[in-house]
């Protein structure tokens, strides 16, 4: 029997049951079995200053985990969540002693918050409610926010809302907000209603952007992301939904022509933002429901060589990595159990695709977890946690500064593409 000491309870390991999971894997690819999926998405963090890099991320089996770079389960770790969790970890140092702490929604319908230590956060957990799929995203380093079901959500250091918060909302967040300067942005769906998804965006007051909230065609899972795309000077809202258009907002709420394009089946994936072909312009990477991943220009062309089509579903958001040969790289997750690898033209990367052995529809973290200069790929798969051991050797520190290398971009989740 393993005790899992932040969990209250003795939780019974069948072993026979794990070894079975294990699918024999080769020699570097680590496999951590889960018993139930895992699609929250990884961050990392040297949290015991040993030099090497933690990995956190929940699982629907009910806990939040804190792993080494091996996969063993850190003291007082993993911490229980009634329920288990959708939503991927969010890192902040709300007390400033430099040492991040941990805050994950979860299907209870509250938002976790725990020290390294296992120690619940001053405040937290708090009860949203409802469960919660959003994940929490950090704004400059004072507040956290979240979606939930009918409102938007943002708190302070102690767990208290902040003034003007909460905000009224229509359907319920699976997505996660994304933030720049004075801007919060959310998609929402309506459950039982297909038709009903929409656009909020915020000022941090609590007072709307003009010209929103915005009604889509269908619903929108799919998380927004913000960037730069024309060169105004201004961030523009990037966002997928059911029906299949990716749509560009203005800040005032106007499509930026040539959008929407219908491109395919549903939006699940949030959009990655990144020059793919390196022409100094930003493009955008997105995964649809019909099996295919795409790779557009902000003018709403298709890159050469995309999209790739690999006829299973995919859920994903893609991680985008510098290349040790030159160029960018994109990795993501498929229905098909495999994880996929692509240079930038579309072809597959050498060492892809990986056999995991399950559905993974999690986004995929890249980091140099040991500090060899080699970089690891951590992804949440239906089986479990995979961690494939030096996989990718690192790129040169210009490209690496125009990755977007887990979810979200960053372990504060801003969703920001680069300015």
């Amino acid at each position: 029997m393993v005790q899992h000491a932040g969990s209250g309870f003795a939780k019974i390991a069948v072993f026979l049951l794990i070894s079975c999971g294990q699918q024999n894997f080769p020699p570097g690819h680590l496999f951590r079995a889960t018993a139930a999926e895992t699609v929250s998405s990884p961050a990392v963090y040297d949290f015991d200053h040993d030099g090497r890099l933690e990995i956190v991320i929940g699982s629907f089996d009910g806990f939040c985990y804190l792993l080494d770079d091996s996969l063993r389960d850190l003291p007082n770790w993993p911490q229980r969540i009634a329920g288990g969790a959708f939503s991927s970890p969010a890192l902040w140092d709300v007390d400033g002693d430099e040492q991040p702490e941990i805050f994950i929604g979860g299907n209870d319908g509250r938002l976790h918050g725990w020290h390294f230590t296992g120690a619940k956060v001053a405040g937290f957990p708090i009860d949203l409610g409802y469960r919660v799929w959003s994940s929490p995203v950090i704004i400059a380093d004072s507040l956290l926010a979240i979606g939930g079901h009918e409102q938007m959500f943002v708190c302070n250091r102690r767990g208290q809302p902040a003034t003007g918060w909460p905000q009224r909302m229509q359907g319920w967040a699976m997505a996660t907000p994304a933030w720049h300067e004075d801007l919060l942005v959310i998609t929402t769906l309506t459950p039982g209603e297909a038709s009903r998804g929409y656009v909020y965006a915020w000022r941090l007051s609590g007072e709307a952007s003009p010209g929103f909230p915005i009604r889509l065609p269908m619903d929108a899972p799919a998380s927004p992301s913000l960037a730069d795309l024309n060169g105004d000077g201004r961030v523009e809202i990037i966002a997928g939904d059911e029906s299949g258009f990716l749509h560009v907002l203005q800040l005032e709420g106007s499509e930026l022509p040539p959008f929407p394009r219908l491109v395919g089946k549903g939006i699940h994936a949030n959009p990655v933002i990144a020059d793919l072909d390196e022409d100094g312009k930003l493009d955008l990477i997105f995964a649809t429901t019909d099996g295919a991943v795409h790779a557009w220009s902000a003018t709403g062309d298709c890159l050469l060589g995309w999209p790739v089509r690999l006829g299973y579903e995919m859920n994903s958001s893609a991680a985008v990595v510098a290349l040790a040969g030159g160029g960018l790289g994109v990795i993501i997750g498929g229905g098909d159990h495999l994880l996929h690898g692509f240079a930038a033209g579309g072809r597959p990367l050498a060492g892809f695709p990986v056999a995991c052995g399950a559905e993974m529809h999690a986004s995929p973290l890249v980091a140099d977890l040991d500090g060899n200069g080699r970089r690891e790929i951590v992804a949440g798969a239906h089986n479990g946690i995979h961690l494939l051991q030096d996989w990718l050797p690192a790129g040169s520190a210009v490209l690496q500064s125009q990755e977007w290398p887990m979810f979200r971009r960053n372990a504060q989740r801003s969703g920001l593409g680069r300015e």
